[in-house]
């Protein structure tokens, strides 16, 4: 029997913020047809400066070399920001990991840690499940 041990997650700042490939066809992603369902979702944003998301978040997501939204991410980064629920179904290399962690990272960046010192039972701030390393990478 053999056991597969990874190595760990890069500690580099280069390696952090290497660019990941983008899915196919990324420039005809602005054509792509987009079905929101739910009473009064929120409107998409155009650009990562309308999700009003804080300077340090701002500067980490041009560090990743993200240039403009995919069209989950318009859709879907105001939904999570609104505290609403989403399904999204989209091309694998579209954003969709993105489009969910922004506004988790958003949330925790505006709101701080909520757990003290003081209290016996401390609670996880998110659970994230990935089905493969390579998402968990990201």
């Amino acid at each position: 029997k053999v056991t597969y041990i990874p190595p760990p997650p890069p500690e580099e700042e280069e390696a952090i913020f290497a660019h990941y490939q983008t899915g196919i066809n990324f420039d005809k992603y602005d054509n792509i047809l987009v079905e929101v369902s739910g009473h009064d979702p929120p409107p998409a944003i155009l650009t990562f400066e309308e999700a009003n998301l804080c300077p340090t978040l701002m500067k980490n997501i041009a560090r990743t070399g993200y240039l403009k939204l995919t069209p989950v991410q318009k859709y879907s980064i105001p939904i999570i920001m609104a505290g609403r629920d989403l399904m999204a179904c989209a091309q694998t290399g579209s954003g969709k990991t993105a489009a969910f962690l922004i506004p988790i990272l958003a949330h925790m960046m505006r709101d701080g840690v909520t757990a003290t010192q003081f209290e016996q039972q401390q609670q996880p701030e998110c659970i994230i499940v990935a089905p493969t390393r390579e998402l968990i990478n990201q």
